[in-house]
């Protein structure tokens, strides 16, 4: 195919999606809908991840160090502790502090009946963990048992188990629902194609009766669904990033309330476009490719039939 031929049918790719510009725009509504229903339930379930992840934060582990432990003991601690694969963070929490802190949780004058008591502070030093997988929680434990100089360590394994257990399943859920929805909307994209392609089986016809090579005639047509993939996804992000800014509006008392934060729709925004886009694309180009390979074949049988 010479330069000038692909120059020509490109135009008419363009030129024929504003001339069946009714088919064209019943295309890039279905498509456009489809997408917006995976894009809000995506955003969905990214919040809830987001919601989960800080959940695990806050599953930490304390490890508690014996009283006799020296400086010089309790920064070698340190350094092992965060040699550890799966440890995120590692804060050290002086026992003074500690002790400050439960005395400012008492009453004035509970607080003062125990500094008036003992001079002591009856709690250890500690190490606040906080663990980067939950799904390794268990073995992060016997790793921090297994280090010297450890009184006790206090963590929360029915939480982590809960926590593991919730976001696999709202993975799978996540997963199926899209795959049920992308397979919906090739079904009905593929259904509005063969509609588009079914009204023009005699412009086909005509062109293979002058001759035309099969690919010829369907390079216009690859063309067009790419401009209808293209505009379906480019609008449906617009839409979904409208319908989440706006779903963040009329929920932002009760998000606030729960001291909840939404997450930044411009973070996903980009890898969103770039799915929508080749999703678009393929069921664009793939359906009008796959649905008129029935009338490539019937070379003037449409005219015939006129």
């Amino acid at each position: 195919m010479t330069a000038s031929s692909l120059r020509y049918l490109t135009k008419e790719g363009f030129r024929n999606v504003w001339t069946n510009r009714m088919m064209s725009l019943a295309s890039i509504c279905v498509l456009m809908s489809c997408l917006v229903l995976i894009g809000s339930a995506t955003m969905v379930f990214l919040n809830i991840d987001s919601l989960l992840a800080r959940i695990e934060e806050e599953n930490v582990v304390m490890v508690y160090v014996q009283d006799e432990t020296t400086d010089e003991q309790l920064a070698q601690m340190k350094d092992q502790i965060n040699a550890i694969d799966n440890v995120k963070e590692v804060e050290f929490v002086s026992k003074e502090s500690a002790w400050e802190e439960q005395l400012s949780t008492m009453g004035e004058a509970e607080a003062e009946f125990f500094t008036e008591v003992s001079s002591d502070i009856p709690l250890p030093d500690a190490y606040k963990v906080t663990v980067d997988n939950l799904d390794y929680f268990d073995q992060t434990v016997d790793e921090l048992n297994e280090l010297d100089h450890v009184d006790i360590i206090r963590q929360n394994k029915d939480l982590a188990q809960r926590l593991v257990a919730i976001r696999h399943g709202i993975t799978i859920i996540a997963v199926v629902i899209v795959i049920v929805l992308l397979l919906i909307s090739l079904f009905i994209i593929s259904n509005t194609i063969r509609l588009t392609v079914y009204s023009r089986r005699l412009e086909i016809s005509i062109m293979k009766s002058v001759g035309a090579t099969n690919n010829f005639v369907r390079f216009p047509f690859v063309i067009e669904g790419i401009i209808l993939g293209v505009l379906s996804g480019t609008v449906a992000l617009g839409l979904v990033w409208g319908i989440y800014q706006l779903a963040i509006t009329q929920f932002g008392d009760l998000l606030s309330s729960l001291n909840l934060t939404a997450i930044n729709f411009t973070d996903y925004a980009l890898p969103m476009f770039g799915i929508f886009i080749l999703i678009g694309v393929l069921c664009g180009v793939g359906g009008s490719v796959v649905t008129m390979s029935k009338y490539l074949n019937k070379e003037g049988s449409e005219i015939s039939n006129v």
